[in-house]
């Protein structure tokens, strides 16, 4: 499984339910490869890595084990014992791969990551749908190609740039038809809920995310990634359009708490920033300039701060120097401020508009489209 298009790193895992383990054996046959040389196995899963190794005998080497579910794995192999030197780091041969309950073989002439892989149904999935997508993935190198071919005055032109862009979302999109198409083909295939997983940005339609899975064989959503993905989707929906927004109390910068509840009766922005994110700092000046227009209609906003204990005197100097006037919260804890975590922020800037019934109405609007949507709220 050489070109992994569909992995994704997910960080959360749902508290185990009790797997059926699966015992796996990988055969290795690499060449000449001989002692000192060493395979390693890497796993990842319930938040611990987890690496094996073993010495390599006349190209030969075995592992043994157990998991809980089919999963992403790794095999790397160190071709001698050199002490590490930074001026000259040893070429990676690592090859990514699916681990199952099989007698998986590999076999290569020198390095694992040209090895061919068999025994394994998974990976043979997974190299028969990468064919399949192929002349879709294929359609992005004809645009790079006609973009380094072209002069640095069209290069630079906003307007073939839009025309790129656009050409590139059509690709996009048609990816992601391809491989809903295929989930909804192949259900009780691990490879539809890597297609399916793959399909979802940072932010997504957490109900029609949820319909889909649930077409998905048991499992597939009883698996490690099946229950990451179950656990994101939940998040997701708990932030959806439509959804009552969750309370939560923040202190101030002066150590007075603030309750979101407190806001009941106006429109109200979340907005999780920080004094340290340049995206963030260029945003305050579209909050500010709504702000100010549409204040005095019932609209509010909540900065909620994504800083450390140890940046709070940056923190309020950034409120100052914005001109940052609205009521300013956060307990200091950086990326773990319970806000945060509850409205699963990943990445910030981030906003969430309530309305005064306490219902999320919008999320994540930056520059005109924050006015555009209250000129439309204040105008009815």
């Amino acid at each position: 499984m050489k070109n992994m298009k569909w992995a994704l790193a997910l960080a959360c895992v749902l508290p185990a339910l009790g797997y059926a383990q699966q015992n796996y054996t990988l055969q290795g046959a690499v060449g000449k490869v001989d002692k000192p040389a060493k395979a390693y196995l890497r796993l990842n899963y319930d938040g611990k890595e987890r690496i094996d190794s073993v010495e390599i005998k006349n190209g030969k080497f075995e592992f043994k084990g157990s998991i809980p579910s089919p999963m992403e794995a790794h095999l790397r192999i160190i071709h001698d014992n050199a002490p590490f030197d930074p001026a000259k780091p040893p070429k990676q041969d690592i090859l990514p791969f699916f681990i199952e309950s099989a007698t998986i073989k590999f076999v290569a002439a020198d390095s694992i990551k040209h090895a061919k892989i068999s025994g394994s149904p998974l990976n043979t999935e997974n190299e028969r749908v990468n064919t399949m997508l192929k002349p879709i993935y294929d359609q992005y190198e004809v645009l790079n190609n006609e973009y380094k071919a072209k002069s640095l005055a069209d290069q630079q032109d906003p307007k073939y740039i839009k025309t790129l862009e656009d050409r590139a979302n059509a690709i996009q999109q048609q990816t992601i038809d391809a491989k809903l198409d295929y989930v909804a083909k192949n259900p009780k295939s691990y490879m539809a809920l890597m297609a399916f997983n793959s399909t979802l940005p940072p932010e997504f339609d957490a109900l029609k995310a949820e319909k889909i899975f649930a077409t998905l064989d048991p499992s597939l959503q009883n698996s490690i990634l099946g229950k990451d993905l179950a656990k994101r989707i939940a998040l997701v929906k708990k932030t959806s359009e439509g959804v009552e927004a969750q309370d939560f109390t923040q202190p101030d910068v002066n150590g007075k708490p603030v309750k979101l509840s407190d806001y009941r009766g106006k429109y109200v922005l979340i907005d999780f920033w920080a004094s340290w994110c340049a995206p963030c700092r260029r945003e305050n000046p579209n909050l500010v300039k709504s702000y100010a227009k549409y204040q005095k209609q019932g609209f509010e906003i909540l900065g909620v701060s994504m800083d450390k204990a140890a940046d709070k005197a940056k923190w309020l100097k950034a409120i100052e120097d914005d001109g940052l006037t609205w009521k300013q919260v956060g307990d200091l804890k950086g990326w773990e401020n319970e806000a945060g975590v509850m409205y699963d922020v990943k990445a910030i800037p981030m906003n969430f508009l309530v309305d005064p019934n306490g219902k999320i109405i919008a999320k994540y609007l930056r520059g005109e489209e924050l006015d555009k949507k209250l000129a439309e709220i204040f105008s009815k």
